[in-house]
């Protein structure tokens, strides 16, 4: 499932972000598709379409809340949702709809 992601004010998110490794079969170079974990920082009315599952929130855009260590990680862990439940709004700071 993909993601787009809107910024409502400055904020850094943990999602997964796709992207493409190349590999060798026999004598061609064919790319991959991958993803994998990062921060993607946004300002304020900046969208990102494409993301995989956002994870949580950085702590330093949510300072007032405790931080949940996910891999070792520190990160805000929104409420649970589905894809259903989209579009939804989280904190304030961004909103989460489906890609299409």
């Amino acid at each position: 499932m993909k993601y787009k992601v809107t910024a409502l004010q400055d904020v850094t998110i943990r999602a997964y972000v796709r992207g493409e490794t190349p590999i060798r079969l026999g004598n061609q170079v064919v790319m991959k598709p991958t993803k994998h974990e990062e921060w993607v920082s946004l300002r304020a009315g900046q969208v990102r379409d494409g993301l995989g599952l956002v994870i949580g929130v950085h702590p330093n855009s949510l300072p007032d809340e405790s931080p949940t260590h996910v891999k070792g990680v520190p990160m805000i862990i929104g409420e649970g949702y589905s894809s259903e439940e989209l579009p939804k709004e989280f904190h304030g700071l961004y909103r989460l709809e489906v890609s299409e």
